[in-house]
């Protein structure tokens, strides 16, 4: 028995798996490839019952939440199975850093967190990409700089601890069964950031949309391989219940900025973090391009905005250097 399988702490997993009555327990190790049995070692396998024993008892009746164990941090999502239900446990990363701090240019940094922005700020990207860590970045170091409320709307809480940053507060929330009240609720208690955890809900998107156009500061997240498809996402969430010219017209109107990221891999190994910032609220081109439903060009209007916020950067830090 090697000393990494001897506790839960030095135990390297992507997901685990516990109290399945037939199968066990196991785990899906770092690389998410491999599923292998957990190690009968006493220590942790008490630390593994004492793990399952605060699932059961934690939020009775909850399909997914947040929980703190042996001063970790853990994603929990009940799943039903015929022979009862199982827990999968994701390892949530305890660092908080900041937008620059993961890696974000300076360039990107400056425009999301400038005095003015509102509407709709959308972080897209494939699953596990760190769209949740860079949102909850965004909102802390808002608050940081510009002081307020901001409030957060999703279940598990993940993007933002509650507590003081800077001059600003956080406050988590967790969603209720009528999530449109949650937001109705969160707006009107002078919230200067909102972060909404999940816009599949038509109704709900379109409540966000609106209150976006109305002013206020939203941020979300959206699995989406581009900054195009993360519109075209929303645009067929929203269809389903507004009619496809106003939804276009909506999206135009409230989506301020939508920034992908992902970890490229140039080399076995070795892992890369890469993102794309498309500031609508700064160009006329592409909200048009969003109201005529032309998503598909929105690249274009990406790589263009990008190399003249490196050019008017680059003048910039020429001038401040003279």
């Amino acid at each position: 028995m090697t000393l990494e399988t001897e506790s839960l702490q030095r135990l390297a997993f992507s997901y685990l798996y516990l109290g399945h009555a037939r199968i066990g327990d196991c785990f899906m190790d770092g690389t998410a490839r491999r599923v292998q049995a957990l190690p009968a070692h006493p220590t942790l396998r008490a630390e593994l019952d004492a793990l399952k024993s605060a699932c059961g008892s934690a939020r009775p009746g909850a399909r997914t939440f947040r929980l703190e164990s042996g001063g970790v941090s853990y994603r929990v999502r009940v799943m039903q199975t015929p022979d009862g239900p199982i827990y999968v446990l994701r390892r949530l990363d305890p660092t908080l850093a900041s937008l620059a701090g993961l890696g974000l240019p300076g360039a990107f940094v400056r425009r999301l967190l400038r005095a003015d922005l509102d509407g709709l700020v959308v972080i897209c990207g494939a699953a596990k990409s760190g769209k949740t860590r860079t949102a909850g970045a965004l909102v802390r170091d808002r608050l940081t700089l510009h002081g307020g409320i901001a409030m957060t709307i999703e279940e598990p809480i993940d993007a933002a601890p509650g507590g003081a940053y800077g001059d600003g507060v956080c406050i988590p929330t967790l969603t209720s069964a009528d999530r449109q009240e949650d937001l109705r609720a969160a707006l009107g208690c002078g919230a200067r950031v909102i972060f909404v955890g999940n816009l599949d809900d038509p109704a709900l998107l379109i409540d966000v949309l609106l209150a976006a156009r109305e002013g206020h500061l939203i941020v979300s997240t959206v699995l989406a391989d581009d900054v195009g498809r993360a519109i075209a996402r929303l645009h067929t969430v929203a269809a389903r219940v507004l009619d496809a010219p106003s939804v276009r017209s909506l999206l135009a109107d409230s989506v301020a900025a939508v920034l992908h990221q992902r970890f490229a891999c140039p080399a076995p190994g070795q892992q890369r973090f890469e993102a794309r910032l498309l500031m609508l609220a700064d160009s006329a081109p592409a909200r048009a391009q969003v109201r005529d439903g032309r998503y598909d060009e929105l690249g274009a209007a990406l790589r263009q905005q990008m190399m003249s916020m490196i050019a008017s950067d680059a003048l910039a830090s020429l001038r401040g250097g003279g």
